[in-house]
């Protein structure tokens, strides 16, 4: 069977002077970020799609989604599409999850796993195990070659071209980097960044860890508001800060979260049993999903009051309230004084015992 190689990426250069990662870790004085159109979430995005998952059909880049409906529209049928609907219902591979799924995974029709899927991470999404992931690769694999999916890709080169450069072009008016060693104590691994052409106004991160030890910061960026004279995706300032800040801190934190079950989990069910409803609207509806939530929640609000002002901050924290997280404002004072002491706290993992303390002095009533 053919191999098909990436049909485009662009490498995106920053420089980083005069800082190691933690405390003595060389870091390379230039860092890549990959922004490309990855297949393999785009062949993800497109079952859920099919299956008519609502995040994969918000329909806010139409002219693109006119043309992917027309190639697949006749496979709504397909094995997997039934086995994706199926997945849904059963196991709630929903919003997230196959997200979670594609950046372990190779590109299509092979779908090789980059990662031994009888060993799975102890931060992968806990909705997947290794005998559901095995049959989904086998459907999507079968799909793939049946609707010639990467002779479509392929096609679509150059609206991919368009939309990775007007990502670039924003990318660069902000020093993302910089800021995120700042608050966060050290620099990300090997930024990535995918546009989900599908996910329309969801967007994801994740930070991977493969079998040569190699860790990427993966943001799955969502496609939308074109202009009115153009059918690519556009990223202005006001859409792109938060998002971008806010899926880059989740390659931070949900490592850390999941890490430590015994820690946290009983927190998690707590909050999401107190405002289920509210958190199952945002398809929030695991423990260390809801925690990470909340955290990268306060993170980006704190990024947002330093650099977007503090009416900015207020704003995002009236909506995370809305949104069922009630102890938002008081979370993001406790980063305050995080940032405060940071000669106690000299990374984020270090203050995760003052954050545990506050959860559970909110929720539980007891402070340890």
């Amino acid at each position: 069977m053919k191999k098909y190689l990436p049909f485009f990426t662009v490498f995106l250069s920053i420089l980083i002077i005069g800082c190691d990662k933690k405390q003595n870790s060389n870091l390379s004085d230039e860092q890549n970020i990959d922004i490309s159109v990855n297949p393999t979430v785009e062949l993800f995005s497109l079952i859920h799609h099919l299956a008519g998952d609502k995040q994969y059909n918000e329909n806010l880049i139409p002219d693109y989604l006119k043309k992917v409906d027309r190639h697949f529209e006749h496979l709504k049928n397909h094995s997997a599409i039934n086995f994706a609907k199926e997945c849904n219902s059963l196991f709630q591979i929903n919003g997230d999850a196959p997200m979670a799924l594609a950046v372990y995974i190779g590109q299509p029709p092979q779908l090789e796993p980059k990662i031994n899927l009888s060993a799975l991470p102890k931060d992968f999404d806990p909705r997947w195990d290794s005998t559901l992931i095995s049959n989904y690769l086998k459907h999507a694999r079968e799909f793939a070659v049946e609707s010639e999916f990467m002779k479509f890709h392929i096609k679509q080169n150059e609206f991919h071209k368009e939309s990775v450069e007007n990502l670039k072009e924003m990318f660069f008016k902000e020093n993302i980097i910089e800021r995120f060693f700042t608050f966060f104590g050290y620099y990300p691994d090997n930024f990535r960044i995918n546009i989900a052409l599908l996910n329309g106004s969801c967007n994801y991160g994740y930070k991977t860890e493969l079998p040569d030890g190699k860790i990427e910061s993966v943001c799955l960026l969502g496609a939308r508001d074109p202009k009115w004279f153009q059918s690519t995706p556009t990223y202005s300032k006001k859409w792109f800060l938060p998002v971008i800040i806010h899926e880059f801190c989740h390659s931070y934190i949900n490592p850390l979260i999941i890490s430590k079950p015994e820690e946290f989990k009983a927190i998690g069910d707590t909050i999401l049993k107190s405002h289920y409803d509210a958190m199952r609207k945002k398809g929030y509806d695991v423990w260390n999903v809801v925690l990470n939530e909340y955290l990268v929640r306060a993170c980006t609000i704190k990024f947002l009051k330093e650099h977007e002002g503090i009416d900015e901050a207020e704003r995002n924290i009236k909506n995370d309230k809305l949104n069922g997280f009630v102890e938002i404002e008081g979370l993001v004072q406790l980063l305050e004084e995080y940032e405060n002491h940071r000669n106690e706290y000299p990374e984020i993992e270090s203050f995760l015992p003052e954050i545990k303390k506050y959860f559970k002095s909110k929720i539980f009533n007891n402070e340890e």
